[in-house]
């Protein structure tokens, strides 16, 4: 160990130790390298570490490809739940609106869909209109009397009754 290596390790040590002690140890492991250094580590045998490399490179090859599967594995099961769920919202998605519609095409008489009730239709649209402007009104006059009427009651209900006839058939 250099000089200025020695005296870094002494300062390192005097931070947890006394300045005495610091010192033995930092005389100690330099005596423990120049130990060390007098005796070459052995080389290991060629054999030795050319099977070691080969069996490195071959469990390497086999993690790779265990890898390599459980990413095709996932990426499988990833594209059978989404075609699973496509399938599922294409035959049953809609199950629920369809009803509600056929529930409502039913409720409404087929003589409004095919036209023939038209004069009906024309009846209730010019009564909901009177009940409309008689009820605009009643409220303009008890806006400008200042006070409530019962008969824009009346007449809002009618007028609510009208509108619930009208799609009953």
């Amino acid at each position: 160990m250099n000089n200025s290596a020695n005296e870094n390790l002494r300062e390192l040590l005097a931070g947890f130790t006394d300045e005495a002690a610091a010192r033995q140890m930092a005389e100690d492991i330099k005596k423990g390298e120049e130990i060390l250094g007098a005796y070459k580590s052995p080389q290991p045998d060629e054999r030795v570490l050319a099977e070691v490399k080969k069996n490195v490179a071959a469990a390497l090859r086999r993690r790779r490809t265990v890898v390599l599967q459980k990413r095709i594995l996932n990426a499988a099961a990833v594209a059978a739940v989404i075609v699973v769920s496509v399938l599922a919202l294409i035959r049953y998605g809609n199950l629920q609106n369809s009803q509600q519609t056929k529930m409502l095409a039913t409720a409404i008489s087929a003589r409004v869909w095919d036209g023939a009730d038209d004069a009906d239709v024309t009846v209730l649209k010019a009564e909901i209109e009177n009940i409309q402007s008689e009820l605009s009104g009643i409220q303009s006059d008890s806006i400008s009397n200042g006070g409530t009427n019962s008969a824009a009651g009346d007449l809002e209900t009618e007028l609510i009754e009208v509108n619930g006839d009208m799609w009953k058939g």
